[in-house]
This record gives C-alpha cells, structure tokens and sequence, in this order.
C-alpha cells in the first residue's frame, strides 16, 4: 500500500513539472533565462513547431588601411567615433518565421548563417549583408546592423547592399554548389558571401548594442517582388 502511494505521488510530482515546464516554455522562459546573454528568444513555439525564432546580436570590426570612405547597406544606423583605422559593426540577426521547414531551425545556430562581408572598389571599403531571405508570406530572415566610423571618413549608404537580394550575398540566387548551413538545422538563403567578397568574422555582442533598431527593416532593399504586389 505504501509503494503504491509513493509511486502515485511519484507519477503527479512528474506530470506537475512537466506540465509548468510547457507553461514556461509556451510563456517565453527560454527567451528570458537563455545561458547566452546575446540571444534572445520570441516565446511563441508552440509543441509541433520547428522553428525557434528570435534575434542573435554579433559584433565584428573592419579594418580600413588607407582607405578613407567606406559604403554602407542603405538603412544601416551610422555613429562616429573618435578612433582612427576601424570601423565596428554592431549586428542584430532576426529569425521571424511562421512556416514549417523540412527541418528544424533556431536562431541559436542560424546566426553563424548570416553576416556581413566586405570587399574594395575604388579605393572605398564595401560592407554588405548575407544569408539574409524572406518567404515574402510567412516571414524570414533579417539583419539590422549600426555601423561606428572613424571622424573625418566619408560614409555613403548604397542599395541592394542589404536584403534577400544583397549583391554580397549572390543577388539572393543559391550557387550550384549550395553548401550546407553553418549554423545547425534547415536554411532557406545563401550561407556564405557571394564571389569577390569576404566574410567578416564576427562574435556574440552581450550586450545587444543594436537592441533598440527593432527587428524588422524597411525600404527598397527588403520590398517585395513585383509580381507579388
């Protein structure tokens, strides 16, 4: 008789834990109490969901040499400093998805999928954003980036330098030879700059200094196809 109450109490202690645990899962606990500081997560996944969406905040810096302009995605948030040399970039990496991939896809691994790449045309330093996508119904794929720039360097912002159709990252067309994400699960744009660019390697920002630019961009660079309006 007494094991068989030991084991009852057993089995609700068990239901009750896992029934608050779904109740903090479904309330966003994850999002509030991740282990890394720089990833936030949107506590909407339901139970057969595959997607875990939220925004990843990365921080890189490129070295300018001599140059003294640099071009920018138009929409970047541009602050200056008084350092010399460098420009830093401030990233926010959002994974806002509401369809179902073949396989699963989180924001914790999908930021190693998207980033910035830089190249030199004219003597000016380019920097521009790949890996971003957008399924034009269900949502997508987006990074809103700040860029700090030395005093006395000339800045330009400069279409089609951001976006699913980002000229770094392959006009938004797949290579041939896709590899596979870098970062674990599914991915539904490029994972790696396209011909002529360099990926610029970046690291968790603890500090999610581009929190406040909101998650969602605008303009020509992330309008919608013609044939879709």
């Amino acid at each position: 008789m007494k094991r068989t109450v030991i084991l009852r109490l057993a089995v609700v202690t068990l239901a009750v834990a896992l029934a608050v645990g779904g109740l903090l899962w479904l309330g966003g606990w994850p999002g509030r109490w991740a282990n890394d500081p720089s990833v936030i997560l949107k506590g909407e996944r339901s139970w057969f969901s595959k997607v875990e969406n939220g925004s990843a905040y990365d921080q890189a810096l490129v070295e300018l040499g001599t140059s003294m302009k640099v071009v920018l995605p138009l929409g970047t948030e541009v602050r200056r400093t008084a350092g010399e040399g460098k420009v830093q970039l401030f990233m926010r990496k959002t994974l806002g998805f509401g369809g179902h991939p073949p396989e699963s896809m989180s924001i914790r691994g999908a930021r190693k999928n998207m980033g910035c790449a830089v190249r030199v045309e004219d003597g000016a330093v380019v920097i521009g954003t790949f890996g971003e996508w957008d399924s034009w119904v269900e949502g997508g794929a987006y990074l809103r980036l700040i860029a700090v720039v030395p005093k006395g360097v000339e800045v330009e912002l400069r279409r089609g330098l951001a976006g699913p159709r980002s000229r770094a990252g392959n006009g938004g067309k797949q290579p041939a030879n896709l590899p596979p994400p870098r970062g674990e699960g599914y991915w539904y744009g490029p994972v790696s700059p396209a011909d002529g660019w360099t990926a610029i390697p970046d690291a968790p920002d603890r500090d999610c200094t581009a929190k406040g630019l909101g998650a969602l961009p605008d303009g020509p660079d992330y309008a919608a196809p013609t044939y879709l309006k």
